[in-house]
C-alpha cells in the first residue's frame, strides 16, 4: 500500500469531482488541511474516513488502495504502469462516463481490426 498513490487518486478523483479540498473535507467531516496532508501521502486514514472518503469520490476502497494492480497481481511492471495510467484517467469517472468510454474504445477496437 503506496500513500502516495492513494493521495494522488484521492485528489484526482476530488479534482474530476469539481471539490476543492475544503468542500471535501466538510462532507468527510475532517479538515481541510488533514485533507491535503493525505493527498500529499504523509498521513495515514481510519478506515472510517477512508470509506467515507471512498463513498463520496465514488470510488471503490479497492481502486483507492491498490488501484487496479491489486496487492498479488502478477504482471510484468510494464503492463501494471500501462494499466495504472489508464487507471488514473478512468479511475474517477462516474458509472455513466465509464459506460461512454467504453462504448468509445470499443468502436475503436472494431475499427482498428479492419
Amino acid at each position: 500500500m503506496d500513500l502516495l498513490e492513494i493521495g494522488y487518486r484521492i485528489k484526482a478523483a476530488r479534482k474530476r469531482e469539481k471539490l476543492t479540498q475544503e468542500m471535501l473535507a466538510e462532507l468527510v467531516n475532517v479538515t481541510p488541511h488533514y485533507i491535503y496532508e493525505i493527498e500529499q501521502g504523509r498521513k495515514t486514514m481510519s478506515l472510517q474516513t477512508l470509506e467515507q472518503i471512498s463513498s463520496t469520490l465514488h470510488l471503490s476502497l479497492d481502486y483507492l488502495i491498490w488501484g487496479d494492480s491489486g496487492p498479488n497481481n502478477k504482471g510484468s511492471a510494464d503492463s501494471i504502469s500501462k494499466k495504472d495510467d489508464l487507471d488514473r484517467v478512468i479511475g474517477g469517472l462516474s458509472a455513466p462516463e465509464k459506460a461512454a468510454t467504453a462504448k468509445v474504445l470499443g468502436e475503436l477496437m472494431v475499427r482498428l481490426e479492419k
